[in-house]
């Protein structure tokens, strides 16, 4: 596809809206993509326990979310056939719908299962649809902001759904409880008509859209760009598994560590994305990876540190808000790289393949971590995370002509 296509579709967006809007759209996308996910981690895995649903049931919930991983098997339809929005709204819809009947049916029933089996299936396409408009519709000076605005959306409606479900089960009951969080999903719908944040008219598609996809395997340097998706994070991946273990390990009650690894860490990690993102915007995606990439690693030894030292309760929080905020500075550059290399004509399919890449290599590691965190013990095993985060970084030089020369097709003037 010529580059003066997608310079001109990218133009015509930016020249007609606001550029603040684009991050608030972005923020309502995210908390729509967030909220879902929240529900089916949280709200479910609560209200099963308090329906004494037997142990075993409720740990098959985890199964249900390989659908998120395997989104990229109808990623193309939703890049051929119709608008992003279309199958926004069509998502929306089926999630106030299964988010209602959860509360409907018996708890862990059959219905029950293919009820949550369908929300997982339209959160997932949701998720498809809400990425790739996220890719068209955002210039690539402002994937630092608009990632930021992400992190923190989506962070803010998983805690909403676990708590709101909650707190309201305590006042309606578990079906009143669920009918009034499916409300939700029909108010996004009606801020996302009002918005005035369009699609360009103008965009065009690839008739085939995995045509496209090998057309970006095939480019020069791909296969370091996957290496980069595989392995940039995995520091990161590796050491966040075995936090909450460490925690209890070293006596912290529950609540504590329920305190620590949630709304402090969601605060921190928010706050981290917030200046990541300042930073890509500043400094641009290569940088941002390289430095914060770095400030990542150097997260893991604190915890290193700690964890070798014994060190007390002041410490122990220290390492725990270091990591947190780092997390989230890695998180906004990784996700703007990811979103940048994507082609906006084909942005469902190929951002949704480069995400599951990226979840095999955070599966792999968390699938290891228990058994390397046990015979190497806390101390080594989180140097050991530290040294993970190399390999990684090594690799961004191979991939800085690429981004550089995306970049320079992003910003040359349309003819």
């Amino acid at each position: 596809m010529p580059h003066a296509s997608r310079t001109d579709s990218r133009l015509n967006f930016v020249a007609l809206r606001p550029r603040y809007a684009i991050p608030a759209f972005a923020a309502v996308l995210y908390f729509s993509q967030g909220f879902p996910f929240g529900i089916v981690n949280e709200g479910v895995n609560l209200y099963l326990s308090f329906a004494k649903v037997d142990l075993s049931t409720i740990g098959l919930i985890g199964s249900v979310g390989i659908i998120w991983t395997l989104k990229f098997l109808w990623a193309p339809a939703v890049d051929a056939i119709g608008t992003y929005r279309m199958w926004i709204y069509g998502a929306l819809i089926a999630l106030a719908l299964t988010i209602a009947g959860l509360g409907a049916v018996p708890p862990g029933s059959n219905a029950f299962w293919a009820i949550l089996i369908a929300l997982v299936f339209a959160s997932a396409t949701q998720d498809i649809a809400i990425d790739a408009l996220v890719i068209r519709t955002t210039p690539s000076d402002l994937l630092g902001v608009v990632n930021s605005a992400r992190v923190a959306a989506y962070r803010v409606a998983m805690l909403v759904a676990g708590a709101a479900l909650g707190m309201l089960a305590d006042r309606l009951g578990w079906p009143g409880a669920f009918m009034a969080v499916a409300v939700l999903p029909l108010v996004v719908f009606a801020a996302i008509s009002l918005s005035s944040t369009r699609e360009s008219d103008t965009r065009e598609r690839h008739e085939n859209p995995l045509r496209g996809l090998l057309h970006w395997i095939a480019r020069p340097g791909a296969i370091y760009l996957a290496a980069v998706i595989l392995l940039y994070r995995m520091g990161d991946n590796t050491m966040m598994a075995m936090i909450r273990p460490y925690w209890v390990s070293r006596g912290f009650t529950a609540s504590e560590v329920a305190n620590v690894t949630t709304t402090l860490g969601m605060i921190c990690t928010i706050l981290g994305a917030i200046a990541g993102g300042w930073f890509v915007a500043r400094h641009g995606i290569y940088r941002a990876l390289l430095v914060l990439g770095i400030v990542q690693m150097l997260s893991n030894i604190a915890y290193a540190g700690v964890a070798m030292t014994g060190a007390g309760r002041l410490p122990m929080y220290g390492a725990a808000i270091i990591e947190t905020f780092c997390g989230g500075l890695g998180t906004a550059a990784f996700l703007a790289f990811l979103m940048f290399i994507c082609d906006k004509e084909n942005a469902a399919t190929e951002y949704a393949m480069l995400s599951a890449l990226f979840a095999i290599g955070r599966t792999f590691a968390i699938a290891i971590s228990g058994y390397l965190a046990q015979d190497l013990g806390f101390a080594n095993y989180y140097w050991l995370t530290a040294a993970l985060a190399l390999p990684g970084l090594a690799l961004l030089p191979l991939i800085r002509a690429r981004l550089a020369s995306a970049n320079a097709t992003d910003a040359a003037p349309a003819p």
